[in-house]
């Protein structure tokens, strides 16, 4: 497509929910209610704290992984993911929602709202860390609630601020003024190659503390300094594929006639390679800690290899390593719906199972553990609202970067 087709198109970019996709959101959206209404009316309040928070926090991940894929590009000025980069763009139309669940979630530890302080030993028995110097100065109430609301809002910030001003020169073009939205268009990128890398450093610490506040403080008694980038692997390789699933979703529009085989095949090489990068990072999790013998270190793996956790255990590292390994080796499967889609959704699953195995073992006992209903239903309701900002922000915007100067490179075949 040239520009002078594109300019032609620039009104037929957004994309609107099928009635198919809208019954799936109301669907999820009130499955997610109710499981949270059941939870907290028959006793199982902190396990629906743990629910919300997991599931909140995976999606949050995606959200921003989206950004951060998208800054990664802009700083060194790639043009191969240009066609592709408003769709994971638009899943940070996600954060403010997230930002709500987590503020919220936040209220409820300060006013003990449905005993959700008891979420965190260290918050209801502050003597658990006593003899941790590091522990007991960092894992202090206030503080971390204070910083991490800090953290997520500006995440937020920059976030909207990385896509705003995409999104108001991709608006000039949609308007009809081509020449001006070209004009833009260059500021921008030169602004976005300049600032991106800071934003970059600024995600990495952010998210690193709020990975280390929420999740890595579930056991105030553990510690991993791999555990940001542990979870900025599982980040990436989330946001790859769920990138894929959503292009294949919009294959049909005109959006979707604009993504090339050669783009399918990229993030399916990222996707792999994320892959990867994910298994080396828990290897290494297991082989240090386990080697050091340490009681504080190796409890935390060893009381996940008993009933019912060992399970999620054995079954999450297949599903998002062994069979995505082989399973990307070939070109075909990269771009294949039907080979894609399966081995994209095996990841996001696995991983959603991963956050299980991180969060609701130190929350719920073995022998209350009856399968993950309750964290099925509340996953259901966050990703309904993951799937309405995301149509909400694609019925609003154009979906490809209309205006982006490096966007008639990215769609050529050879591009890089």
């Amino acid at each position: 497509m040239n520009a002078g087709q594109l300019f032609e198109h620039r009104n037929d970019l957004n994309l609107k929910p099928s009635t198919n996709a809208r019954g799936a959101m109301v669907f999820c959206l009130v499955a997610g209610f109710v499981t949270v209404a059941i939870g907290m009316l028959f006793g199982m309040q902190e396990r629906v704290w743990g629910s919300l928070l997991l599931n909140a926090f995976f999606f949050f991940a995606i959200a921003l992984g989206g950004s951060v894929f998208a800054a990664m590009q802009d700083v060194i000025g790639a043009t191969w993911g240009r066609a592709v980069m408003r769709i994971h763009e638009a899943f940070t139309s996600f954060l403010p929602v997230a930002a709500v669940i987590f503020i919220l979630f936040f209220i409820a530890i300060k006013v003990d709202f449905a005993h959700a302080r008891n979420v965190y030993t260290w918050i209801k028995d502050p003597e658990s860390i006593h003899h941790f110097w590091g522990k007991r100065t960092w894992l202090v109430e206030n503080s971390m609630l204070l910083r991490d609301t800090f953290a997520i809002l500006a995440i937020l910030g920059l976030a909207r601020w990385q896509i705003g001003m995409k999104l108001r020169r991709d608006k000039i073009f949609v308007d009809g003024h081509k020449d001006e939205a070209e004009r833009v268009g260059r500021e921008v990128q030169a602004k976005l190659r300049y600032w991106s890398a800071p934003i970059l450093i600024a995600y990495a610490i952010l998210f690193s503390m709020m990975c280390f506040d929420m999740l890595m403080s579930l056991a105030p008694t553990w510690f991993s300094t791999l555990w940001g980038g542990w979870n900025f692997a599982i980040m990436m390789q989330t946001v790859m594929a769920t990138t894929l699933i959503t292009m294949f979703a919009v294959s049909n529009t005109t959006v979707g006639s604009l993504l090339q085989r050669h783009h399918f095949h990229d993030v399916g090489k990222l996707m792999h390679g994320f892959t990867v990068f994910f298994a080396y990072l828990t290897y290494s999790h297991i082989l240090t800690y386990w080697f050091g013998n340490i009681p504080e270190e190796t409890e935390y793996f060893i009381h996940r290899l008993h009933a019912p956790w060992v399970y999620i255990v054995i079954g999450a590292p297949i599903m998002s390593f062994l069979i995505p390994l082989f399973g990307l080796l070939p070109k075909v499967s990269k771009w294949t719906r039907g080979i894609t889609v399966p081995l994209a959704s095996s990841i996001l699953f696995a991983q959603w199972l991963a956050y299980i195995l991180v969060v609701q073992p130190q929350i719920v006992e073995p022998a209350a553990w009856n399968g993950p209903w309750i964290e099925l239903g509340v996953g259901l309701g966050v990703l309904g609202a993951f799937m309405m900002t995301f149509f909400r922000f694609a019925g609003r915007n154009p979906m490809v970067a209309v205006a982006d100067p490096l966007l008639l490179d990215g769609l050529g075949e050879g591009a890089h």
